[in-house]
Parts: structure tokens; sequence; C-alpha cells
């Protein structure tokens, strides 16, 4: 058994494991108490669609995981984007449907069908389909509007999952049904500790850990994506209440309520306290004022973006070069030979203002250091450098050790390797793109504050009004 094929498996059981733990530990799992009243069909479409989708993307790996082609044929690529909008536009609605695991769909399906059915009640079939579709593309806007804060690496890694699309379901429900019960459970080892609380105490929570965690760049989750799909599933409920029609399914909804209230079932409050809005709005402002930090350090420190496409060994992945006040800064691939080559090659090589223009031929010994570990690398290539100083082109070979590190913390030398390897780069304006991604965020943030503050008005028309105006 070789190197990577060590890694390869040590990899997949982390993944299965850290997916167990997030299970055990980490999902918080709602149950509605107030049943839906008519057939959701929009709601079961979609998640049969999901469902569909995930078995074309898992079969060939038993219907555990995704595979990694998958996953990058149909997730959302923000390079992609930026390099043909067209494609990148497309997958921004294939990674509303794409699910990385099994663990990743049954939860995203389960808070669909949850929350999706009441939803679609209140405000009709289209209109949650709208919705739906709408939260799911804020969501990739929000996304790349917050990759100078969650990290450039964003821009070649794929998302995927229904969760932007969803969390635009759970921001409407906020608004059209705040005091629904709800049972709110944690996983304690393989123990379910369930306490009932209201949807709004629920929601609040969840989304604050949203922006925490966002905040905290916390990987392998896209935090901001699930903050854009909740802001704008809040600012759509409000856009939509503002057609009488909705308003009346919606009030019918509530009077079907009062009447099972009066033979003692439980009916659902509809108020949003003062106090939620204020602490709604303090979360959204500092949205805002991340977006606004973000995009002016991206100019402040006059960021550049560059892809680096490495093709090592046969294996080929693409990472982000980073140049800013004066300092550069590679990416991490997710590909090991690709890893472990660019961890081998000098920054001075990548990025060199003395070196505009030029060719240069590598054969030399040296070391550099990794996890503490003087690691010799032997290099034979030839590089070729744009008017910038940076590498337009490289080819060769490098031979070198592996760094294996234990679970203690300890590194040392392990096999040696020879990597024979192709790099090129390509300039990228992510600066346009930025302000056009951020804007659009800002606008809808602050929609959303607009509609906390407004949703009231809407609901507050009695049955007859509403009646007289649709009909008389």
């Amino acid at each position: 058994m070789n190197f990577f094929e060590k890694i390869f498996i040590i990899t997949v059981f982390n993944k299965y494991i850290r997916n167990l733990k997030e299970v055990l530990s980490l999902v918080v799992i709602p149950r509605e108490e107030q049943p839906a009243l008519k057939k959701a069909w929009f709601t079961y479409s979609l998640i049969l669609i999901n469902i569909i989708v995930y078995v074309y993307t898992s079969y060939n790996n038993l219907l555990l995981t995704s595979t990694n082609e998958s996953i990058y044929k149909l997730g959302f690529i923000p390079q992609i984007l930026l390099e043909d909008p067209v494609q990148g536009v497309l997958r921004i609605f294939t990674s509303m449907f794409t699910h990385a695991n099994i663990f990743h769909i049954f939860f995203n399906m389960y808070f669909l069908w949850i929350f999706g059915r009441s939803v679609e009640n209140a405000i009709g079939h289209k209109r949650f389909l709208i919705l739906y579709l709408l939260s799911g593309i804020a969501a990739s806007i929000f996304y790349f509007a917050f990759i100078p804060i969650g990290g450039y690496d964003s821009l070649v890694i794929p998302a995927i999952g229904a969760s932007g699309a969803i969390s635009g379901i759970l921001g409407a429900y906020l608004l059209l049904f705040p005091n629904t019960k709800l049972m709110f459970c944690l996983f304690f080892i393989f123990i379910p500790i369930c306490i009932p609380v209201s949807s709004i105490i629920f929601l609040i929570i969840w989304f604050s850990e949203q922006v925490i965690y966002g905040f905290l760049e916390l990987g392998g989750v896209a935090y901001f994506a699930h903050v854009g799909g909740f802001i704008t599933g809040i600012f759509l409920s409000y856009v939509f209440f503002k057609d009488s029609s909705v308003r009346l399914n919606y009030h019918l909804l509530m009077e079907y309520s009062s009447m099972m209230e009066k033979i003692g079932i439980k009916g659902m409050p509809r108020r949003i306290g003062k106090w939620t809005k204020y602490f709604l709005t303090f979360l959204f402002i500092l949205i805002l004022l991340a977006f606004s930090s973000g995009t002016a350090e991206v100019y402040a420190t006059n960021t550049n973006i560059y892809f680096l496409n490495v093709t090592a060994n046969g294996q080929s992945d693409v990472v982000v070069l980073k140049l800013y006040s004066g300092k550069a800064e590679v990416s991490q691939s997710s590909v090991d030979e690709v890893r472990i080559l660019l961890n081998r090659i000098p920054e001075s090589f990548i990025c060199n203002k003395e070196l505009a223009n030029k060719n240069i031929t590598y054969r030399e010994f040296y070391n550099v250091t990794i996890n503490g570990v003087s690691v010799p690398v032997f290099l034979d290539a030839v590089f070729s450098y744009r008017y910038d100083g940076i590498v337009d082109y490289a080819s060769g070979n490098i031979s070198t050790y592996i760094v294996l590190t234990d679970i203690y913390g300890n590194s040392n030398l392990d096999g040696k390797v020879n990597i024979s390897f192709n790099m090129t780069s390509q300039y990228t304006n992510i600066k346009e793109p930025l302000v056009i991604s951020s804007s659009a965020s800002i606008l809808l943030t602050i929609g959303a504050i607009i509609s906390l503050f407004r949703i009231e008005e809407a609901l507050s028309v009695s049955f007859y009004d509403l009646w007289r105006e649709r009909w008389i």
C-alpha cells in the first residue's frame, strides 16, 4: 500500500467519524407541533428532486457520499462564475440540489419537510417555489460577497446543498409562525435530550450560530450562504404579503388556528416582539459592516487574485494565489500530490518581481521546513514569468520526502516521492464582482430590516378588510 492509498483511507475514515460526531453532538433536531393544513406539493416535490439527484451522485459510493466528480461538476464554484458567467449561473441552480453525503441530505430534507409545509400553505405554491429558488440564489451571492472574510480559497471550493434555499424558508417561517411550538433536541452521546421551545427561540439561536461561526471562519460549512438565504426569506415574506391574496390565505390559516384553539388545540400566535426585532437588526448591521469592511479591504490592500492550475503526477487541482500589501499566499490543495508539490516550492519561485518576463531553469537542492521538520528537495524545472513577476508557466520534476504527523502532533520524514508537474497561472478581476455581490447583499439586508418592522402592518389587517379588498 503506497503513501497516497494510506492517506485516502485515513481521510475517508476521518470523514465518517466527523459526520458521526456531527450527528451525535452538534445536530439540533426540531419537530413542529402545528400540522400543515393542505398538501404542500412543492415541498414534497423539492424533497423528491433532491433525493433523486443524491441517488444519481452517490450510487457509486453505496449512497453514503456523493462522488468528487459530481460535486465538482454540479457545485457552485466562484472561479467558474468569474471565468464563464453562464456556466457559473447554471451551477448556482444545480448546487441547490446536490449534497455531500447521506447526513447532509437527510437533515436538509428534514428541515425542508418540517418548515416548508406551513410556509407553502401560507404563501401559496408558486410563491413558495420562488422563495426557495431566490433564497438559494441569494445564498450564492452572500457566499461570494463574504469571500474576503471567509478566505479566498472559497473561490475554488464547490459549495453544495439546499441549505441556503431552506434557510430562506426558515426566514419566512420566523415572520409567519414566530410562536409555533417546536421540540428542540440535542444529542448527548447517543441519548436525545428534547425540550419544547417556540420557533422564534429556535430560529434566533440557529441564525446567531450561523453568523458567529461565519465570522469565526469555521471551515467545511458555507455559513454566510445560510445567512443570505435567511435574510432573503425574511425580505421576500414581506414582499409577498403586500399581495392581498397571500394575506387572505394567511388569515384563513389563522382563522382555522383560532377555531382549533376553541376546542383545545393550541393555535399559532403571530407576533414578533420588539426585542427580537432589535436583536436581529443588530446582527444584520454586523453583517452590513462586514460587507463594507471586506470589500474596502480588497481595495485598501490592493488585493490581486490569480488561479494556479496545477497537475502533479496526473492529478489536477486549482489553487488561489493571493497578493496583497506586498505579501503572497497560496491556498491549500485537497489533492495530496498538488499539496506536497506546492509546499516544496518556495514562494520566491512563484512570485518574484525581479524575475518579470524571464525564463529560469532551476536545477538545485534546497531544504524547506514542514511542520517543524527540515525536508530536502531537488527541483529540476523550467519557470516562465509574467510581466508582473508571477509564474506564467512551469514544468518539471521534484524529488522530496513525505512528512507524516501522528495524532500527538509529532512529525517525521517518511518515504521518498518523485512528482512530475505542470503549472499555469491566470489573473482574475475580483474587485468588481465583489462590489456587485456586496451591493446586492447590502440591499437585501436593508430590505430584511425594513421587513422586520413593517410585517406587522400586513398581518394586522382584519380578515373582513382583506375580504372586501379582494372581492368587492
